[in-house]
């Protein structure tokens, strides 16, 4: 079956899918799918992750069966996650694909481009540049790895040495730079080693006297990226080990980027000639992200889940979650998972979805920081725009906004919201409080629904 038919088949398929589930599931979990292959017996179907699969997988007999509808017989339906090894069988086991004589088949072709890993990378697919949400926190760490993917090699940022706390996205930018160097630079090799995996590959090597093809491998290589370096603390013999590979690479102009999870200087039972060599590159510091970083990635994960979640449930997600991108992703998924299950998507539904992630917290204090930080938020301007002396409408609506919540909700004097607002005088407090009363008193005010969110936003 050619290319076009089997799309052609499946875009068949999908209609009749589309007839049998909620809107919801198809396009959280259907429209994502993509077709890699079609034969008279057999149809591979690819999902984007491990998460998307174990929930596709709920409606294989609802796929299945449709098929046999379109196609009016019988054939094995099956889903693989995109970049996997068990992809790769999948596609070895069909009848035009690589099964050792040599030749590959067109889809199989089509399945290694150039998103294809080559050998060692263990590269994730999914990890790169444009998938990354950038923020304050990491705005640095990201501009380092792209320059270093860009210009890889020489003594340009190397080695780079990455740390944070865990689920920060370390592990999501050394891919990245694996990923960009792969597809745009095919002569150049590439290894991804979770550090723990080197160590183990190590000892295997000592004990089965392969330490020459050990060696050879790590040190012939361009790029190296090894994850959680920080495993290589209290092993003598692996420091030596690495402390050579290290100098190799290194001297020969070839690019090493590390993650940890504290910096270089940190590392206590790691021998001073490593954490010196560590620490003559760039070493940069990932922060926890931000509200906006979180609420970007959460409207990204929606655009790549291909979901329409509201504003306030991302909202929710973003203030309550805020420790790491880990931890965000996993209340995100559970979320999804838990609007199957009832049928619809909103706050509610969140709500109970998260009710053992997101405990109850006591009553917060509202103070003007709090107050200048929710309105900024809510109109989308910054904090020093209130408390400038600009007087364009787009700031000064939030600025009395700001000046009447600080009056009625904290019970600030006049005088006081003056001083803390730039040091105005307590006239134009009063003129700002008495404005924003007038509109509030308009039955169609929009104010009216602003002020009463941002309240909500506040006692949140």
């Amino acid at each position: 079956m050619q290319e076009a038919q089997f799309k052609s088949v499946w875009n068949k398929v999908h209609n009749v899918i589309s007839k049998e589930i909620s809107d919801v599931s198809l396009k959280t979990w259907i429209d994502p799918m993509i077709p890699v292959y079609g034969d008279d017996k057999v149809f591979i179907l690819t999902v984007p992750d491990k998460f998307s699969l174990s929930y596709v997988m709920q409606f294989h007999p609802l796929i299945v069966h449709s098929f046999e509808q379109v196609l009016s017989r019988t054939i094995d339906v099956e889903i693989r996650v995109s970049g996997s090894e068990e992809l790769l069988d999948a596609m070895r086991r069909t009848p035009n694909g690589d099964n050792g004589s040599g030749d590959a088949s067109a889809l199989s072709a089509s399945a290694h481009t150039d998103d294809a890993v080559p050998q060692y990378s263990q590269l994730n697919p999914q990890y790169s540049f444009d998938s990354f949400v950038v923020g304050s926190g990491n705005r640095f760490a990201h501009a380092a790895c792209v320059a270093v993917a860009e210009k890889l090699g020489g003594r340009n940022y190397n080695p780079l040495f990455l740390y944070g706390g865990s689920g920060l996205g370390k592990t999501h930018l050394m891919h990245a730079i694996g990923n960009f160097v792969t597809r745009r630079k095919k002569d150049k090799k590439v290894i991804y080693v979770q550090c723990e995996q080197f160590v183990n590959e190590f000892i295997s090597a000592i004990k089965e006297a392969s330490y020459d093809e050990f060696r050879d491998k790590y040190r012939s290589t361009d790029l190296l990226l090894i994850d959680d370096i920080q495993f290589i603390e209290g092993k003598e013999q692996m420091q030596i080990e690495f402390f050579h590979t290290f100098n190799a690479l290194h001297e020969s102009g070839k690019h090493i980027v590390m993650t940890c999870d504290k910096p270089p200087q940190s590392l206590a039972s790691l021998e001073e000639r490593l954490r010196t060599r560590f620490s003559s590159g760039l070493i940069v510091d990932i922060q926890p992200p931000d509200y906006e970083t979180r609420y970007a990635i959460l409207q990204k994960r929606a655009q790549q889940n291909a979901v329409q979640v509201p504003e306030d449930v991302l909202d929710y997600i973003a203030s309550n979650i805020a420790t790491n991108i880990r931890e965000l992703d996993g209340a995100f998924n559970t979320v999804l998972a838990y609007s199957l299950l009832a049928g619809s998507l909103d706050l509610d539904v969140a709500i109970q979805a998260l009710k053992d992630i997101i405990l109850p917290r006591p009553e917060k204090m509202i103070t003007f920081q709090l107050i200048t930080e929710v309105v900024s938020r809510f109109y989308n301007i910054s904090v020093s725009d209130i408390l400038s002396s600009r007087r364009s409408k787009d700031i000064i609506v939030p600025r009395q906004v700001a000046m009447y919540l600080c009056r009625y909700v904290i019970s600030m004097t006049f005088p006081k919201i003056g001083e803390v607002f730039g040091g105005k005088d307590h006239t134009t407090v009063i003129h700002a409080c008495n404005k924003v009363s007038s509109d509030l008193s308009s039955s169609d005010s929009e104010l009216i629904t602003d002020i009463e969110e941002i309240k909500k936003r506040l006692s949140g």
